[in-house]
């Protein structure tokens, strides 16, 4: 708005240069917010699956032992894929598995836990090596009690500090 066009309207040369200062300052705030809820938005939707070449792992209590029997899923769309059991180590492996999944240990009497994977056997051999380790915390507790890594410094960590009295 030019100073000719401000006095029309009844602005005066002052109040017109004060009303593009507010207005310039608030466009650029609602800017800077709109950026900000983009980069906050992108956040959000980052891919926190982990990546397997094989879908294997094991699966213990809050004090490291072995969960044997404990029944083991790969899921899609709410339904399972794969189901296997833990051996009397807490060890389970599914040897054709390929693709998107919720893994999931279901409720014995520990608690449940789950984590998305994408198992692809194609991919590099450093990811080939990774396995699961699986926390499962005490049957009257939620999910929130329960852990999967996929390092066996964070799972022996964590065991550590779950046993720290």
């Amino acid at each position: 708005m030019t100073f000719a066009a401000s006095e029309r309207i009844g602005i005066s040369r002052q109040r017109g240069f004060w009303l593009r200062c507010f207005l310039g300052r608030a466009w650029a705030i609602l800017l800077l917010i709109a950026a900000a809820g983009v980069g906050l938005h992108a956040q959000i939707e980052v891919d926190k699956a982990v990546h397997l070449g094989k879908a294997e792992g094991v699966v213990v209590n809050t004090q490291g032992k072995p969960v044997a029997h404990a029944e083991v899923v790969l899921a899609q769309d709410g339904k399972a894929v794969l189901t296997t059991h833990t051996d009397d180590r807490g060890g389970f492996r599914f040897d054709h598995a390929s693709g998107r999944y919720t893994f999931q240990v279901k409720r014995t009497e520990y608690a449940p836990a789950a984590q998305e994977v994408i198992v692809d056997f194609q991919i590099a051999t450093s990811l080939e090596r990774k396995k699961l380790y699986v926390i499962v915390g005490p049957g009257a507790c939620a999910d929130a009690c329960s852990s999967v890594f996929t390092s066996k410094h964070e799972f022996e960590k964590a065991i550590k500090n779950k046993n720290r009295h």
